[in-house]
């Protein structure tokens, strides 16, 4: 596996596997993927990933900022999505520790991810990856009608803001 950037030449890639994260109707509230523009403006300029193999994209994942306050200029979200025909081969575990590594180079000390409560797979992913869990937003957002639960987690860095 590698990793390129995303940019708007490949984003259709994106949209794809992000399309197969909704189709799960665990991995997001969203119901309909965005297009490149509001898409870009939504991630920080690092952290842009898409894990490729033999050419074929396997996943992506992001960095959105949790503020815009310059005290929480350290903080960022994670965003992981993997193609539904790559799942449990490792893409997701490839790619978080690749968005790790690209945070700590650019000075993020904490990472945070919100993660619907069945989403079994992706919460495993997190705690397998040092994120712990520090509580859960209650009822926070419907998806079909119904009202869930997003687990929150973070990952402090041991490197950055030590």
């Amino acid at each position: 596996m590698k990793i390129i950037t995303i940019n708007k030449t490949n984003f259709s890639e994106v949209q794809s596997i992000y399309q197969d994260g909704i189709a799960t109707g665990v991995a997001t509230f969203e119901t309909v993927v965005p297009d490149w523009d509001y898409w870009n403006n939504n991630h920080l300029p690092i952290g842009r990933i898409l894990a490729i193999k033999d050419d074929q994209y396997l996943g992506w994942a992001s960095l959105s900022a949790t503020s815009k306050r310059k005290v929480y200029s350290g903080v960022a979200e994670v965003s992981v999505y993997v193609s539904k025909h790559f799942r449990g081969q490792k893409v997701g575990d490839f790619l978080l520790k690749k968005l790790i590594e690209i945070s700590e180079q650019h000075n993020i000390w904490t990472l945070q991810a919100g993660i619907m409560r069945a989403n079994t797979a992706s919460l495993k992913l997190h705690t397998n990856n040092q994120f712990r869990v520090i509580g859960y937003k209650e009822k926070i957002g419907q998806l079909n009608g119904i009202w869930l639960d997003n687990v929150i987690l973070e990952r402090r860095s041991k490197t950055v803001g030590c």
